[in-house]
């Protein structure tokens, strides 16, 4: 049975993958995935369903518009390809080869099964755009996030790690606290850091930087310095600003659970992880909320403390995007991981570069990405020989 499912995936995967093409080169370019439909980006002519089909008709047209004969990128076949090994890899790992303890079977886990290939999917489709244009697509992080939480909640699943119905709280109150500090922005009650150096860059569009912006108009930077006429120590304090609505109300839900009888006891009655009907299912979302906010605040942590510290725009908000979706999909342990397993994949590209290979400098996006796929494959293993099993993991 097993061969059929792989079967099955692999087609599925590579339909993805022709989808996660559509988002890859439209999204950084501001266009609609929707409208208009598949086109050549040269001649502009419609492309004929059976001139769609993954992989079978790039090899079949050769690698060449049917219309211009301009040549069609292999990064189409590359994408469709690895997006379908992704997804039909994935289903050996959790439930062919049982790296992963708990997984059960695909008609049982199925939610947790589709929200984590929907992740991997996502994370690679941001690592090329991230490769491309060094932005990170915010909208593919957003629905990734969206999927993990309610897949979470629907099917709470031992993949996602339980958190303390205190713990759970803090996760509310943090993203509480993050919706006010988005709406007081939206009202100019607290300013956006960076805003003049994006300003500078959009209109500046000579010189020699690494930073440009797109054709929707997005900047693309490596990092803004004192040369982008900000000063970068001072705009990262408007970071702070905007999380301390958030920290604020984190610690006060997770204070008033402990110290508060009359809120706690009855939190603790919906919210335990060994709760059942509603309760099982609150457990779950909490969890997927816990991830999002710990998978997120190591990022914009290291960032804040880097710019601080060095004086340049540190890490991207990008990241912080990209990681959140990883925590709401995986709970808090898997970003945790991969934030520490991730600088060994970055160091070894240095180390390539160092050689005198003539690549280029890559964005970190990607190698947060395979990081987390590291982790999310090897996740049994790392957690033995690291020792964090027990109450530690799975209280919170």
């Amino acid at each position: 049975m097993d061969w059929v499912w792989l079967i099955f995936l692999l087609v599925v995967g590579s339909c993805v993958g022709s989808f996660l093409n559509v988002v890859i080169y439209r999204v950084p370019r501001g266009q609609s995935i929707v409208f208009p439909g598949s086109h050549c980006p040269r001649c502009g002519r419609a492309i004929h369903w059976y001139d769609n089909i993954p992989l079978v008709s790039y090899l079949a047209l050769r690698g060449r518009c049917r219309f211009c004969k301009a040549p069609i990128s292999p990064r189409y076949a590359i994408i469709e390809l690895a997006t379908a090994l992704l997804v039909a890899g994935l289903y050996a790992v959790y439930f062919v080869l049982d790296l992963r303890d708990g997984a059960g079977g695909l008609l049982d886990a199925w939610p947790m099964f589709v929200a984590h290939a929907a992740l991997l999917a996502g994370l690679l489709a941001c690592s090329a755009v991230d490769v491309e244009h060094w932005i990170v697509p915010l909208e593919v992080c957003w629905v990734a996030a969206a999927i993990g939480a309610v897949s979470a909640a629907a099917d709470p699943h031992p993949f996602m790690p339980t958190v303390s119905p205190a713990v759970g709280a803090a996760a509310v109150g943090a993203l509480a606290g993050l919706a006010v500090a988005m709406l007081l922005r939206r009202h100019g009650l607290i300013q956006d850091s960076f805003v003049d150096a994006r300003e500078r860059v959009a209109i500046d569009k000579g010189g020699s930087r690494k930073a440009s912006p797109d054709q929707a108009g997005r900047i693309t930077a490596v990092a803004f310095t004192r040369a982008h006429g900000v000063d970068p120590r001072r705009e990262i304090l408007r970071e702070l600003a905007l999380l301390l609505p958030a920290m604020v109300l984190g610690v006060g839900a997770w204070l008033a659970v402990r110290w508060v009888p009359a809120i706690g006891q009855p939190w603790a009655r919906w919210a335990s992880p060994q709760g059942t009907g509603a309760g099982r299912h609150l457990a779950g979302l909490l969890g997927s909320a816990w991830g999002f906010v710990v998978g997120g605040g190591l990022i914009w942590t290291v960032r804040i403390l880097g710019t601080l510290a060095f004086g340049k725009e540190a890490m991207g908000r990008g990241d912080v995007h990209l990681m959140s979706a990883v925590g709401a999909v995986t709970g808090w342990v898997v970003p945790t991981l991969a934030f520490f397993v991730a600088p060994f994949f970055g160091l070894l590209w240095a180390l390539y570069l160092w050689l005198g290979r003539g690549q280029r400098e890559l964005p970190y996006g990607p190698w947060l990405a395979v990081g987390t796929a590291v982790v999310m494959v090897f996740h049994d293993g790392l957690m033995e020989f690291l020792g964090f099993y027990g109450q530690w993991l799975h209280g919170g």
